[in-house]
């Protein structure tokens, strides 16, 4: 049957229909249509913004509560930890812990690292890397990230209020003098972001590495989305973007590739294969020069990419 004859029997058939019945079906059409629009813009992406955004378990957290800031798992491994609690702001209690340099590095000691693990990561995933930066001779301060592990937070931010964190902690530390120069803050994922937007701001920081940071949110998002299997919908980043500061609490930057600013300090990016060649990638390079800036690609395994983060510390001790 062709779409003309089809086309006419419609006609006909809705000629048929009453009036009263022809309102009632543009009713159900406009109920419909405006159920599916309050479904796809506000009630699933309220829903993801909780489960990419937010912490574990987030619906049966009590911000109010303190769990024990436990260094079992840094003792077990044989390292003299020590922890202490900071709280940078009203939205978070962050549960830190303290490596100091051997006894044999007192006298020269050769500097300071700050670990600042990724989103998916706590502090005790990064046990290993914190041992052989204490074997080197380096006092470690790493912690739980706002919204992880022990420290308190329902919604992590997007790297801007987790270089905030750093910077204070920071401050903190020099106005007792607990740290000891150089400097470096070694960050994963979104922890790699806030170390290099902490540097920006920080110039007490003496160098970077930043483990598979983002670099812009649109990036950001797109990982999200295909980690957390979120469907995609018309204006996605914008509306969960939206969503995500009205649920959380945070003010936040949407960072794009043309508010990439010079690194500040000696910096080592290390990018994905799919960033590497990317336009985030060739700006930074390209604003920041080489004297500053290494980017090479991620290398793979846990053993390879520690092993980079030591040569880097390293010349600290022959200069």
């Amino acid at each position: 049957m062709s779409l003309t004859k089809i086309h006419f029997i419609c006609e006909i058939l809705m000629a048929k229909l009453s009036r009263q019945t022809k309102e009632i079906i543009k009713t159900v059409l406009f109920f419909l249509v405006v159920a599916l629009l309050v479904f796809v813009y506000i009630i699933y992406p309220l829903n993801r913004t909780k489960a990419i955004m937010a912490r574990p378990g987030v619906d049966d957290y009590n911000n109010d509560s303190l769990v024990t800031n436990d260094p079992a798992p840094f003792v077990e491994a044989g390292l003299p930890a020590d922890t202490f609690r900071f709280e940078p702001d009203v939205l978070a209690n962050l549960a830190c812990l303290l490596v100091p340099a051997p006894p044999d590095s007192l006298l020269e000691p050769k500097g300071t690292v700050f670990l600042v693990p990724g989103e998916t990561q706590t502090r005790d995933s990064l046990i290993t890397l914190t041992a052989a930066l204490h074997n080197e001779g380096y006092a470690v301060y790493t912690y739980d990230s706002r919204a992880s592990g022990k420290s308190t937070g329902k919604y992590r931010g997007d790297g801007t209020h987790e270089a905030s964190d750093i910077e204070q902690l920071i401050s903190h530390f020099e106005i007792h003098g607990q740290i000891v120069h150089p400097l470096y803050i070694v960050g994963f994922n979104l922890g790699a972001d806030a170390a290099m937007l902490a540097a920006l701001e920080e110039q007490r920081i003496d160098g970077v590495v930043a483990v598979g940071p983002y670099l812009t949110t649109p990036y950001m998002q797109d990982v999200f989305k295909e980690r957390y299997q979120t469907y995609w919908f018309p204006f996605y980043r914008t509306i969960m973007w939206w969503w995500y500061e009205i649920r959380s609490g945070y003010a936040t930057i949407y960072r794009r590739v043309e508010d990439l600013q010079p690194v500040p300090c000696r910096t080592l990016v290390m990018l994905t294969n799919q960033q590497i060649d990317g336009e985030a990638a060739l700006r930074l390079k390209e604003i920041s020069g080489a004297d500053n800036l290494t980017v090479n690609p991620i290398p793979a395994g846990d053993s390879l990419i520690y092993e980079s983060i030591l040569s880097f510390v390293r010349p600290a001790t022959t200069e």
